[in-house]
């Protein structure tokens, strides 16, 4: 039997007419389930224990819905299959996961000054927190949201120097705007910000855009969406690593898989765990009802 945990709240709450096609789906080929919200599901691993006829799960929402997934719960102690289904305005991780539909994914830990937090997709140190937090704020969610509030940033901050110490090689990096340690491909609903990315390893691709003006950093986001922008060699430094810091010159916002953390002016990141995922595909389902 499938558990189907869905985040009413996602999508700004319009997550409700997607959570019923998936129903209608299941219903349609007599697939056994259960529908709980993930604000009725206190914890989830209990609720497990006392369901032990629950095989499989389909947890349906956003980047971050699949976020608070993999901060609330103990995944080591879930033994059911877990399906990850879209469902929200962001799914940049769902992009990735897509390519392997059955992955075993590295989950990352970013320490920072002001908390620590789990990631899957990816983090980042300045202007897309920035940019995370005015979305995260708008009222007015759409699909020019996270578009308008990119420009809203780019008026707004102001580039800095960091340092970036990737397994212990320090670099130093001028007039800032981007600094994204990813473990999958996109971010921001599909740039192609780091291409070579691969969940399943134990290390991160790190994108830093750098030597911009405000100008060049609208063209250079432009370019992104291909991923192009990794032959920009003068602006766009690309590393791989799997323990990293980043330092910033002040307090900043800091966004991992979306949700953001202010006053943020140091992260370590590490990978700190692994877990299967699978990318549910109608079409599976259905061949196998065929069979």
């Amino acid at each position: 039997m499938f558990l189907i945990v869905h985040n009413p709240l996602s999508s700004n709450k319009k997550s409700k007419k997607t959570t019923i096609k998936y129903v209608n789906f299941f219903k349609k080929n007599n697939i056994p389930f259960r529908l709980r919200s993930t604000l009725k599901i206190d914890n989830l691993n209990a609720f497990l224990e006392k369901n032990n006829q629950i095989t499989d799960i389909l947890y349906l929402g956003g980047d971050g819905s699949i976020n608070y997934l993999i901060n609330s719960v103990e995944l080591s102690k879930i033994k059911q299959n877990i399906y990850l289904g879209k469902s929200g305005s962001g799914n940049d991780f769902l992009r990735t996961l897509k390519k392997y539909k059955t992955a075993e994914i590295t989950i990352g830990e970013a320490k920072t000054n002001n908390g620590t937090t789990r990631f899957i997709n990816g983090c980042g140190l300045g202007f897309d927190g920035l940019v995370c937090h005015y979305v995260n704020n708008d009222k007015k969610k759409g699909k020019l949201t996270y578009f308008l509030n990119v420009f809203k940033s780019i008026i707004k901050y102001k580039p800095v120097e960091i340092e970036v110490i990737v397994d212990d090689k320090p670099y130093q990096f001028k007039k800032v705007f981007i600094s994204a340690v990813q473990n999958g491909v996109f971010f921001g609903g599909g740039m192609k910000a780091t291409p070579k990315a691969d969940p399943t390893d134990n290390q991160y691709e790190i994108c830093i855009a750098h030597n911009l003006s405000k100008l060049t950093l609208q063209l250079l986001l432009l370019s992104i969406y291909p991923g192009w922008h990794t032959k920009i060699k003068r602006k766009v430094t690309m590393l791989k690593g799997q323990n990293i810091r980043i330092n910033h010159p002040s307090d900043t916002y800091f966004q991992a898989d979306g949700e953001v953390l202010s006053n943020v002016s140091t992260i370590d990141i590490k990978p700190v765990e692994k877990r299967v995922f699978i990318a549910f595909n109608k079409k599976d389902f259905k061949n196998k009802s065929a069979k």
